[in-house]
């Protein structure tokens, strides 16, 4: 795999952004008809939301999940990859690959992207003021913070989506540039998937956090687009 500058000092074009507006659609999509099936129980001990984690869990043991002992740990390594820890640290590492080897341009722009999708989220938490889960008896260490909506699934879209753009933007292989922009989001669709199942989040919680993810990062890249377009060739 070879990743360049581009003629424009690291404009950023990526091929496939469409991708996002549609992965947005389909979530907004699942996100209302989960709304419909869920309008008469909505806020009660069973409504969907709740039926969901439940169904994730062992019959008579909630503290357990359903399903082998792999399965756990698995999901708790996905819920990890959209942990503050790993994010941060991904980010951090990009941020200082983008400084050496595409530009500061894109280095400024990718760390302004995560830190506004980070306020964005405490913003909407802080509003919002919906209570975790308490289906699952033993994450009691869960319910200090706010569930809705989920920061993992959001930042997790915005983070990984981001690097998968910016790098799409820098090489010409079509299969690599798609490798690039549907690899992000199918693991940011792991990490959402594995807060429902590992019971800290109700799946409307994750589907927030996709949609918000996803609308941050597609009008961060469209604004730097436009941007960009009004500035004179070679121009970070």
């Amino acid at each position: 795999m070879s990743v360049s500058r581009d003629s424009a000092g690291g404009r950023l074009h990526p091929p496939l952004l469409p991708v996002l507006p549609w992965s947005l659609a389909v979530v907004l999509l699942l996100s209302l008809l989960f709304v419909l099936l869920n309008f008469e129980t909505m806020d009660t001990s069973d409504s969907l939301d709740r039926w969901l984690i439940r169904w994730t869990r062992a019959t008579g043991n909630p503290d357990r999940l359903a399903g082998p002992p792999l399965l756990q740990e698995s999901l708790r390594d996905f819920t990890a990859l959209g942990g503050y820890a790993v994010l941060i640290l991904v980010s951090v590492l990009f941020a200082g690959f983008a400084w050496a080897e595409l530009s500061r341009g894109v280095c400024w722009f990718f760390s302004g992207t995560v830190w506004g999708g980070y306020f964005l989220a405490v913003a909407v938490k802080v509003l919002v003021q919906r209570e975790r889960p308490d289906v699952v008896p033993y994450l009691s260490l869960a319910r200090g913070a706010t569930s809705f909506p989920s920061a993992h699934a959001m930042m997790s879209v915005i983070v990984y989506g981001s690097i998968g753009l910016l790098l799409s933007a820098r090489v010409r292989d079509r299969h690599l540039q798609r490798l690039f922009t549907i690899f992000p989001l199918l693991l940011s669709g792991l990490v959402g998937i594995s807060r429902v199942f590992m019971g800290v989040h109700y799946p409307t919680d994750v589907l927030a956090g996709w949609a918000l993810g996803l609308l941050w990062t597609w009008a961060a890249f469209r604004l730097r687009e436009r941007v960009m377009a009004g500035r004179p060739e070679g121009a970070d």
